[in-house]
């Protein structure tokens, strides 16, 4: 356990932009590609995920955050339990003595999985494995049984593999990147709230069309363009956070600068996949014949898909006033109000690009995450204070906004509460089905009338 636990604060040490370049290169060697090639290949990566991280803590961390969190205290709602982000929850989880046992039970099963042909998904995001720790470590909390731990950090991992099946196909449009999916644990979250996406797909005024960023801007003219709607929530933003005028202003520019800037940082993230995105295909035709396999890859390769980051800055403020008037919610977000980008990829993959629908889903998406990160507050506060986190000052309680409803799911079984429970376990099954259904199915069908 020593051994493994030193390899895995290793791992962790190094980072995603630093541990995932590596990853990519052994794997491009072992799909038998030339050592510059690979090498070229995992450097692209590891410059595509700093450009993206540097942005973040430029744009999000340094200017956005700040304001939309100043935004949320001005509105004097005394939330209890203040949501401290995915870095510290990741640190956390982490911390967590039983950490490095989760890291080969996600590499396990996948294996099995894929042998078995349970799955197409090749999850060589291993440094999310994280996500998995962190439901691990809250179940523990709230049960005190390991064994009910380890199941549901398992069948989370089977489900994001699931998800990275049936998500593959749109992933790959939104990205222009062969033989590639998604395997962030955010794609989950659409699955409670399918049914009324599925709504929202079908309203008159949206049905059979799309609203992505060049329809909208058609339509509209410079309005539509995700500069000018970024500018828009900037000023919105910073007026509600009581900004003067100049303050206002450069929000305003940063926010339409992030909007703008991101995705097309996303296209380092083809230059440097597509390479061993074939090789990995020619690889898999020689020795499966007829089988597919897609290498599973964190959500920043989504950026490319516009929905994701515009979706993500208009769903800014409604994620304020939705935490002030919500009853019985109990979240402050605070360190990730400002970066919903991952929160909300299954919807903007699932409309392939339409800013409306997503905006639209996004909002019940918002109102699962309130209530997840208000139900795991206490059990993640304890967490924090075992594993010796030191808390933000003046703050007794805190949260991760971006839990997800897989984790409330278990801690309101554990608390016997089926009113929560009984429907929102449904709602998870009848989610998988409607993706496969209706989007899955007929994008396997139409391709294959074209093949």
């Amino acid at each position: 356990m020593e051994v493994l636990s030193a390899v895995v604060d290793w791992i962790v040490g190094l980072g995603a932009s630093v541990f995932l370049p590596i990853v990519m290169f052994i794997i491009g060697l072992i799909f038998g590609m030339k050592p510059g090639k690979a090498f070229k290949a995992g450097v692209m990566l590891g410059i595509a995920f700093t450009a993206i991280n540097a942005l973040n803590s430029a744009l999000l961390t340094g200017t956005i955050a700040p304001v939309a969190q100043t935004a949320m205290e001005n509105s004097g709602t005394g939330l209890e339990y203040i949501d401290v982000g995915w870095t510290p929850a990741s640190m956390i989880a982490w911390a967590w003595p039983l950490a490095a046992t989760v890291f080969p039970l996600q590499i396990i099963i996948n294996l099995v999985m894929l042998a078995l042909n349970w799955t197409d998904t090749l999850n060589v995001d291993l440094w999310n494995v994280w996500t998995k720790i962190f439901l691990a470590a809250i179940a523990y909390m709230a049960t005190g049984n390991l064994i009910v731990a380890y199941v549901v950090a398992a069948v989370f991992v089977v489900a994001e593999l699931k998800l990275g099946d049936l998500f593959a196909k749109d992933v790959q449009d939104s990205t222009g990147i062969p033989d590639v999916t998604c395997t962030h644990s955010g794609l989950a979250n659409i699955l409670p709230v399918m049914p009324i996406a599925m709504l929202v797909d079908r309203l008159p005024f949206l049905k059979g069309k799309t609203f992505d960023a060049a329809t909208i801007q058609s339509k509209i003219g410079f309005l539509g363009d995700p500069a000018t709607i970024g500018i828009v929530m900037g000023l919105i933003i910073g007026v509600v956070a009581g900004e003067d005028v100049p303050g206002c202003l450069s929000l305003a520019i940063a926010v339409a600068a992030y909007v703008v800037v991101l995705p097309r940082i996303a296209q380092l993230f083809s230059e440097a996949l597509m390479p061993i995105s074939n090789a990995a295909t020619t690889f898999m035709k020689a020795r499966f014949p007829g089988r597919k396999f897609y290498i599973g890859l964190d959500w920043p390769i989504l950026t490319a898909n516009p929905a994701v980051v515009t979706g993500a800055v208009l769903l800014i403020p409604v994620t304020i006033l939705l935490a002030i008037i919500l009853p019985g919610n109990k979240t402050l977000p605070f360190g990730d109000v400002a970066n919903l980008c991952a929160f909300i990829i299954g919807a903007a993959v699932l409309f392939r690009g339409d800013i409306v629908k997503t905006f639209l889903t996004g909002i019940p998406i918002i109102i699962v995450g309130l209530y997840s990160s208000t139900t795991i507050g206490p059990l993640f506060t304890e967490l924090a204070a075992s594993v010796g986190y030191e808390f933000p000052a003046g703050s007794a309680a805190i949260t991760y906004f971006k839990a997800g409803p897989f984790i409330w799911d278990v801690v309101m079984a554990v608390q016997q509460n089926w009113v929560i429970v009984v429907p929102l376990t449904i709602l998870f099954g009848v989610g998988f089905w409607m993706i496969y259904k209706f989007y899955y199915k007929p994008s396997q069908q139409k391709e294959a009338e074209e093949a």
